[in-house]
């Protein structure tokens, strides 16, 4: 009789200890699977047909890609939506057309980057107007705050960049500029997200095109760029997607170092 209940006991002992090592098993299993889901939804699921419907309308470039070419473009656009939480204001809306437009630049400026890019930012917040930043006390149509790991928005900034390219103004281009400078600085003992040797050369060019531009010379870049090497870069960034043809004639030293940097060149896509 003593035996059996010894048996029993030592039954049940072992049965916890089975059920708990189970427990524990299937929580790290969770656990890795929703730290991975992003990355298996990304490999898994294509990017969906009312997003690509809407690359086609805001990034042409997109319809010229090949094959190869444009699945890593919506693997990027893919990674970067699922990296971050969003903050809707007002009645804005997660919508298909959000997704692409948001996306799409990101990828853009970013294809021939290191994947980490934008790694470091967990919150895009996007409102539908001009917005009363409380970090700056004044009124904005984006803006970047590596402190918070936050970039902001406004659509209505977002789409008038759309209609004037031809100035070589994108709302999206500038603060996604902004971001990647920050995050260069900030991770660079973790990960690159530029070459270093393409990034100083780029700063020692900025240099010497402030300099030209707060001279009074009639320049390519706007008199924007002239505030600091951080908005020159912003600046010279837009002017590489939107205008990079004609960018490629004014600056050509310049864009040739973006080229390098960037790992494209926009003129000839």
């Amino acid at each position: 009789m003593f035996d059996e209940e010894l048996a029993s006991y030592y039954l049940t002992i072992h049965l916890e200890v089975v059920y708990g090592f189970a427990f524990i098993l299937g929580f790290l299993v969770i656990v890795s699977y929703v730290e991975n889901f992003k990355k298996f939804n990304r490999i898994l699921f294509p990017l969906p047909d009312n997003v690509k419907k809407y690359l086609v309308q805001y990034y042409p470039f997109y319809k010229r890609l090949s094959f190869r070419r444009k699945r890593k473009f919506e693997l990027r656009i893919k990674r970067f939506l699922n990296s971050f939480d969003y903050e809707l204001r007002g009645n804005m809306r997660f919508t298909p057309e959000v997704q692409a437009v948001l996306g799409g630049a990101a990828a853009r400026i970013s294809l021939n980057l290191a994947e980490e890019c934008f790694d470091f930012y967990n919150t895009i917040v996007l409102y539908p107007e001009y917005y009363h930043s409380k970090y700056t006390g004044k009124n904005h149509k984006g803006e970047v705050n590596p402190g918070a790991r936050t970039i902001v928005f406004s659509w209505q900034g977002i789409l008038e960049g759309f209609n004037r390219g031809d100035q070589g103004l994108n709302l999206l281009m500038h603060e996604y500029a902004h971001a990647l400078y920050f995050e260069h600085k900030l991770m660079h003992d973790e990960y690159e997200v530029f070459n270093d040797e393409a990034f100083n050369r780029v700063m020692g060019q900025a240099e010497i095109e402030i300099e030209r531009i707060k001279a009074g010379t009639n320049h390519f870049l706007r008199h924007y760029a002239a505030t600091n090497q951080e908005e020159f870069f912003a600046v010279a960034t837009e002017n590489f997607f939107e205008r990079s043809a004609q960018f490629k004639k004014e600056l050509p030293e310049l864009y040739g170092t973006l080229v390098l940097l960037l790992r494209q060149d926009p003129a000839k896509d």
